[in-house]
């Protein structure tokens, strides 16, 4: 892991304790459809790519996405085997994970 992706895996952390990261194919859909005017999706590399493709026709409500780390390391983050996508849904914390992205 880069330092980059050390930094946004420790945001993620953070979210995660704070239960502000939403997970599940329902509840991410739900989440892409909000009015949040801050919308970012972290999608797993090794995540399927019908799930890439599903999440990539969404982003017209002004979600992003980003692809980064393993469906192991984002379900390490949430006390799950495996998690394919989580969305962040604190404003500070996308915000920093942009910053980060931006190095």
């Amino acid at each position: 892991m880069t330092l980059k992706e050390k930094k946004i895996y420790s945001i993620l952390g953070f979210a995660a304790r704070a239960r502000k990261l939403v997970f599940g194919k329902e509840r991410i859909r739900d989440y892409m459809k909000s009015d949040r005017e801050k919308k970012l999706v972290v999608v797993a590399k090794d995540a399927s790519e019908r799930l890439k493709k599903d999440l990539s026709m969404r982003t017209g409500r002004g979600a992003e996405i980003i692809e980064m780390f393993t469906k192991k390391e984002i379900g390490k983050l949430l006390g799950k085997e495996e998690v394919s996508a989580v969305g962040i849904e604190d404003d500070s914390m996308i915000d920093g994970i942009k910053k980060y992205l931006k190095e």
